[in-house]
């Protein structure tokens, strides 16, 4: 044991197979904790207890805080669905086979928190889904297709309730959650309520002044055969739909960083971006920030971005309000970290599930813009609910 270099972290040693398991069950234990761990699995935090709490990312942060920003200002009737920051007593960083922790008592918390559960395995009893989703597409593409329309595109979102057996466990989700490859993995508990996310979508990442993010919009399925599978990834690269839809997110995201960022670097093509489950088409942008600029006036800036929202914004964000059957929540709105020397990650709230008691409920979007096709923007939707479906439906085996 030794005490880490950065000040926040006083506590530091090898990192073992049972912290993981004892770190899992406090998520169970304690009534606010949260989980983040990155899309190449070289960074883990986790976080317990509740020092001070905030509904949005505050402007400056004095030590280290985790939580989730609401898509909108619409009003949710679960709590923790309208936004949520905390700053935890307990930090736990895990990289490069190292754990740290900003407790020096951290192995005597531990000692503590070592029990084993009686896990009772969760069934899926009911799937409800919105039946009139296709219908409200159809309309909205025809408003689209008018040439005085004045919206481009707008990313229309469905969810699907579903009624388990019983209450799921944030320790049993972050087991099923990590063995979904390639994304981030997310994990925000309040009380009964849990919000989870395996997504391919980074907003942002901020360190030391330099800036990480990327444009992710345009979708098609993954094959089990690689011929198959190439073809489906060719086919997206050159499809004139996706392309269009794609650049509606590059420009959007150059126009906003130009404003506030002193370099910029902005790849002229996409590439693929591979999940387990589907593959987008995939801009990385990098930067270097402006001086006085915070991770929340970034993230302020960025969100929501096309691949989110649509294009107008304004106008976009309006019909999703009008439209769209019930408020977002924290889903596509942006879920991280951010520490006291304004470094940060916050990634879209995507591919992404909030339970409470027995209760769960799925969310997908998809990018509509003229000469969209109702029927198959709905099988995309339903592409982006598997993540979440084979999440649950790991939790129902031994």
């Amino acid at each position: 044991m030794k005490k880490s270099d950065n000040q926040f972290f006083k506590f530091e040693r090898e990192v073992t197979s049972q912290d993981y398991q004892v770190l899992n069950q406090m998520l169970d234990y304690f009534r606010v904790s949260a989980f983040f761990e990155n899309n190449t699995a070289t960074q883990i935090f986790y976080a317990f207890g509740l020092k001070n709490s905030w509904q949005t990312l505050p402007q400056k942060v004095n030590t280290m805080v985790f939580g989730a920003n609401a898509f909108d200002g619409q009003h949710s009737k679960e709590e923790l669905m309208n936004g949520f920051w905390f700053e935890p007593e307990i930090v736990v960083s895990i990289a490069n086979g190292r754990l740290q922790s900003n407790t020096v008592e951290l192995d005597s918390i531990l000692a503590n928190h070592q029990q084993t559960h009686d896990i009772k395995r969760v069934q899926i009893k009911k799937i409800i889904s919105e039946t009139d989703w296709i219908q409200r597409v159809d309309d909205l593409i025809k408003n689209l297709n008018d040439v005085k329309s004045p919206i481009d595109k707008v990313v229309f979102g469905r969810q699907e309730m579903i009624e388990l057996s019983n209450q799921n466990r944030a320790s049993c989700l972050l087991q099923a959650l990590r063995m979904q490859h390639n994304v981030y993995h997310v994990i925000l508990k309040r009380e009964n309520e849990i919000f989870v996310s395996a997504t391919p979508e980074r907003l942002v990442f901020v360190s030391q002044g330099e800036i990480q993010t990327a444009a992710v919009a345009g979708t098609t399925p993954r094959d089990r055969d690689p011929h198959r599978d190439r073809e489906l990834g060719n086919s997206l690269l050159h499809s004139l739909k996706n392309q269009r839809e794609h650049q509606f997110v590059v420009d959007s995201i150059k126009m906003k960083l130009e404003a506030i960022t002193t370099q910029l670097n902005v790849p002229s093509n996409p590439i693929l971006l591979q999940n387990k489950q589907v593959q987008h088409l995939y801009t990385p942008i990098s930067g270097t920030l402006s001086a006085n600029m915070s991770v929340k006036d970034l993230v302020d800036n960025l969100h929501p971005t096309p691949a989110l929202g649509g294009v107008p914004q304004k106008e976009a964000l309006q019909y999703i309000a009008q439209h769209e059957q019930q408020p977002r929540g924290l889903f596509a709105g942006p879920i991280g970290y951010v520490t006291a020397d304004n470094t940060g990650e916050l990634v879209v709230g995507i591919r992404s599930m909030y339970c409470e008691q027995t209760r769960a409920r799925l969310f997908a979007g998809a990018g509509i813009v003229a000469g969209s096709e109702a029927q198959q923007e709905y099988d995309e939707t339903a592409l982006k609910f598997k993540p979440m479906l084979q999440l649950l439906g790991e939790l129902t085996h031994d």
